[in-house]
């Protein structure tokens, strides 16, 4: 008996092809989209300088700029008749939030706002705007309302602050061991003392400050201090 051939099967009847398909995705983003470096800035670019330059951290560039609060009004309600209190919140230096609150008490009429306003005071005729000076023969300073320069050639040990009343330290390492005691007081109000006193092995600057501040100590190349008060 004669067998009817087999069909030949998809596989043996389909072409081979062994090329693969490449699938892209159109969504996705080249390697070379938004590059605008072009061959000559590539010539001209060191192969050992990254694209990109690392952020610096930890360093403050500029003081910040004040924004001082001037005056606000508050409309009260036609039925207001008696101030209670009143409820203040403020930022701390540390970014902290306060509150504090004063009892009052009185007639008020609803017809005006009230105002709440902070008032810079006009400098008294006997501030300075700079001041020079020297401490035991040691330090020679330039002070102004937010910046102390000096110069010594001692060593700076360490930096720090105390608070009531607030304070900046500043210690140097003494070359031998003389004494020295010596106070200076300025006409500018953010710093009205300047201090030098000895303690064992070393010198301490302090400076007497109106209030708290931030701060930064830099030293340039001629080894004169500079510090920057905000």
């Amino acid at each position: 008996m004669q067998k009817n051939p087999t069909p030949p099967s998809d596989a043996q009847t389909q072409p081979k092809n062994n090329a693969q398909t490449e699938i892209s995705e159109p969504n996705a983003p080249s390697l070379t989209e938004n590059n605008n470096e072009t061959n000559a800035t590539k010539r001209g670019r060191d192969p050992f300088t990254p694209m990109i330059t690392p952020k610096e951290s930890g360093q403050i560039t500029n003081a910040p700029q004040l924004d001082l609060f001037t005056k606000t009004e508050l409309i009260l309600p036609s039925t207001a008749r008696k101030i209670k209190k009143i409820t203040l919140e403020y930022q701390n230096l540390n970014g902290s939030i306060t509150s504090i609150e004063q009892n009052l008490e009185g007639d008020i009429d609803w017809h005006f706002p009230l105002i709440l306003s902070q008032e810079v005071r006009p400098q008294s005729p006997k501030t300075l705007e700079k001041q020079d000076f020297t401490l035991g023969n040691l330090f020679d300073f330039n002070i102004t309302k937010q910046k102390i320069q000096f110069k010594t050639s001692l060593r700076m040990l360490r930096d720090f602050t105390l608070a009531s009343p607030t304070r900046l330290v500043l210690d140097f390492k003494a070359p031998n061991k003389t004494s020295l005691q010596e106070t200076f007081d300025s006409q500018i109000p953010s710093i009205p003392k300047i201090s030098l006193s000895t303690h064992l092995d070393f010198y301490r600057i302090t400076f007497n400050l109106d209030g708290q501040y931030k701060y930064k100590i830099t030293q340039n190349s001629s080894g004169n201090y500079e510090i920057e008060l905000y």
